[in-house]
């Protein structure tokens, strides 16, 4: 009887040893690296998905207990960035870089970090198998700096950094943080922002105040180039005085931005042609034909709004017309006869208002 108790009473304090072992052994693993999730073919940084939230707790705790050794430059929060979720190598790179300097900017705008407190790297490979995620490897101290030694909250949240490899393929096997959290569904998260706006809607001031309104649109295809099309037309006439004042024309342009700053801010040169039709009469001889032209640009846009930029250009090149010259005799014209003109020189002059046409969107989530 004895005998038995004795190895109950054995196997009791056997358990509990394996208990506290595997206890030491979670805490000793756990908060090693601290993961931030994205979703599958998303750049953005959704505090609310997938532990997240707690994750910043954690990494805000960690900079708050070494915040001293950062700011003095002995320290910084090692930071990898993982991506595998789209088709190419480049995308992939991109977006673990856009994705690192997402989390980097939470802490920098929240908790006072800078660019500086930061050791970045990006991978296309995954991490414990999750192609999308950034991770805080913990702190990094620099070499012959022995930090004392504290605690918060009885937690430890920082990894031997000194020892780990900076290869990917070489990181020590980490526990993987909330890896037993129920699955979470964005349907809508309600973040306004404007998509690229590439369109251009502008009028010539001089030509609105030459009573000949004008209108031009323009299309931006990348930084460097643009193209758009400019309409112009006066329509004004007053049969019994014999006056008109009829023009219109139609432009296309191609445009090469240089040294272009943002969408409403930067030099160009261009190249642009059209044709136009006419009549001009003043009560005396009048004017009646069409021609064309062919001419090139330079102009500077800089912003004054928004949304609103000013633009101010010239053009220059060869138009030729034919026309029939005419007089008013009573009520009606009389025919003299039809002329050819050539010209080369100034043929434009701009002071334009700018509006770079931009939309709301709601951005929404998805199904990780």
């Amino acid at each position: 009887m004895i005998f038995i108790i004795a190895l109950v009473r054995i196997s009791i304090l056997v358990c509990n040893a394996h208990s506290i072992t595997t206890d030491e052994n979670t805490i000793s693993e756990k908060d090693s690296v601290i993961l931030f999730r994205f979703i599958p073919g998303n750049k953005i940084f959704y505090s609310p998905f997938k532990g997240n939230e707690e994750a910043i707790t954690y990494t805000v705790q960690l900079i708050n207990q070494h915040r001293k050794d950062i700011e003095a430059g002995r320290a910084h929060l090692l930071i990898r960035g993982f991506c595998g979720s789209f088709p190419t190598f480049r995308e992939n790179l991109a977006a673990a870089k856009e994705r690192s300097n997402h989390v980097k900017s939470w802490f920098i705008i929240h908790n006072g970090m800078k660019e500086e407190y930061y050791l970045t790297k990006n991978s296309t490979s995954s991490y414990k198998n999750m192609k999308d995620v950034v991770a805080l490897i913990g702190i990094n101290f620099v070499e012959g700096y022995t930090p004392e030694k504290t605690q918060y909250d009885n937690k430890s949240y920082i990894a031997d950094t000194n020892k780990i490899n900076d290869s990917f393929q070489r990181l020590q096997p980490f526990r993987k943080l909330y890896e037993n959290q129920p699955e979470i569904i964005l349907t809508e998260i309600p973040q306004k922002k404007y998509k690229d706006k590439r369109w251009y809607l502008k009028t010539n001031i001089i030509y609105d105040c030459a009573i000949m309104p004008s209108l031009e649109i323009e299309y931006r295809i990348d930084r460097k180039w643009s193209v758009g099309v400019e309409g112009n037309m006066a329509w004004w006439h007053n049969d019994n005085k014999h006056k008109y004042y009829q023009l219109a024309t139609i432009l296309p342009e191609i445009r090469y931005w240089i040294h272009r700053k943002n969408n409403l801010h930067g030099h160009y040169a261009g190249l642009f042609g059209g044709g136009g039709w006419y009549d001009l009469e003043n009560g005396n001889t009048g004017y009646r034909g069409e021609g064309g032209m062919i001419c090139i640009s330079y102009g500077y846009m800089f912003p004054i709004g928004k949304n609103l930029a000013f633009e101010a250009g010239i053009g220059a090149g060869f138009m030729t017309t034919k026309y029939d010259q005419y007089i008013p005799i009573d009520k009606h014209y009389v025919y003299e006869q039809t002329n050819r003109f050539n010209y080369f020189g100034p043929l434009k002059i701009k002071f334009a208002l700018v509006w770079n046409i931009g939309w709301g969107t709601v951005k929404k989530g998805g199904k990780s």
